[in-house]
């Protein structure tokens, strides 16, 4: 899940080729052809917490989740409406049919890059901007900014709400269960200065009058209980008519700096009945422990789609790794998949279609979509008979897939 001028440094050293060679027959999803070591390193520490197992049962389904990005004053716009959301919980198809498109909704930000009047703060560890280290992670006054910003009226989470009434007007009734809100938790950083470990552990703020310390576990959970709180404080006052706050999603991208706290923070939630979301990147640290730390649902990117010399065999390897580990997986595409752009990777958006289809993923399981900042609205706009071809297709692949129509019949 990386944009163009953002650059996740463990990243770069994954970017290494699938397997070699052809492969066998596409064991059937969701079975596990053989048990799989956990080779990660990273250990849940000191933590002995008893995680409680998921009922899937008890929590929001969904089938299909596209992420949309905001806050950060390096994206264009800053703050979107339903000139945008339009096009992500609906559309009209080449026949003239209007159809609902995603049915979940991630909100996330990394990080506020010091540009257009940006804190110059991550969110996250490791980020760096125009090849520069952000030195300094947000702290609780950049949260609550974070979280204010989801519930601007008419902008984001509002806007979603307004656009299911629209598509609902325009295809004469109501979704068969509201459109799920999932909500991004900031990583609460050890330290003020990510990348220097003797830098203040005291930088981020208060709770009930008390100066949290995030070298203790115990503060670094009660400042992302606060953050969760502050969530559904603000989504109830909001009395939003077609949405609900499904769940909310853990942003660290591999498990390296949080694994002694994240189970806490997935029990906390289980007790609430949210779902607990993870879309580690390929093969990131602790990526098949995902059950242990408390997730409810794990993604595993496959980051093929931004390297062109990374083979298709990528994808077959990424589809057999996530029937081992009972995980979903993502699409990955953004604005190089426009031909009109003068880029034209189409083909390899095409390739995550095919393959998932495959590897069983289309018809069985819930998918997770990045697609840059607004690239599916982007083919919708284009000009190029090429672009609009994709969009129709890609369109078709999402709304058609057997496992939303599973969840509309329930």
């Amino acid at each position: 899940m990386t944009a163009a001028a953002v650059t996740l440094v463990s990243l770069l050293a994954l970017l290494s080729c699938g397997k070699e060679g052809g492969e066998n027959k596409p064991p059937e999803y969701g079975k596990k052809p053989q048990e799989q070591k956990d080779t990660a390193s990273t250990s849940p520490g000191t933590d002995t917490t008893t995680v409680t197992p998921v009922d899937p049962a008890s929590v929001a389904d969904y089938s299909d989740m596209v992420l949309l990005y905001g806050y950060g004053h390096h994206r264009s716009p800053y703050s979107w409406g339903r000139e945008y959301t339009d096009h992500y919980v609906f559309y009209t198809d080449r026949t003239g049919h209007t159809d609902w498109l995603f049915d979940a909704f991630l909100f996330l930000e990394f990080m506020d890059p010091p540009v257009s009047g940006g804190a110059g703060k991550t969110f996250i560890t490791g980020y760096v901007w125009d090849d520069a280290y952000i030195r300094k992670s947000a702290n609780q006054e950049d949260w609550d900014k974070l979280i204010k910003y989801y519930f601007v009226k008419d902008t984001a989470i509002d806007a979603i709400d307004k656009s299911v009434d629209e598509g609902a007007r325009l295809m004469g009734k109501a979704p068969a269960y509201k459109r799920q809100i999932v909500i991004g938790i900031p990583e609460p950083i050890k330290t003020e200065d990510p990348f220097n470990e003797y830098s203040s552990n005291t930088y981020w703020g208060s709770v009930d009058g008390r100066q949290l310390n995030f070298s203790s576990p115990e503060d670094r959970i009660t400042a992302v209980k606060w953050y969760i709180d502050r969530c559904r404080e603000e989504f109830a006052k909001a009395d939003f008519k077609n949405v609900e706050l499904g769940g909310f999603y853990w942003v660290a991208e591999k498990s390296t700096h949080t694994a002694d706290i994240i189970a806490r923070i997935g029990d906390y939630l289980k007790g609430m009945n949210y779902s607990f979301n993870w879309i580690p990147y390929f093969h990131a640290e602790g990526y098949t422990r995902w059950k242990e730390f408390g997730f409810t649902y794990a993604f595993m990117q496959p980051n093929y789609f931004f390297n062109d010399t990374i083979p298709y065999e990528r994808l077959v390897e990424a589809c057999n790794d996530v029937i081992k580990n009972d995980m979903g997986l993502e699409v990955e595409f953004d604005g190089k998949v426009l031909v009109s752009w003068g880029y034209g990777y189409g083909g390899r958006l095409r390739d995550y279609m095919k393959a998932f289809k495959d590897y069983g993923a289309w018809e069985k399981s819930r998918l997770v979509y990045y697609q840059g900042s607004w690239a599916v609205k982007w083919l919708h706009d284009s000009s190029s008979a090429e672009d609009q071809e994709l969009y129709y297709d890609f369109c078709d692949w999402v709304s058609t897939r057997p496992y939303r129509t599973k969840l509309n019949e329930q």
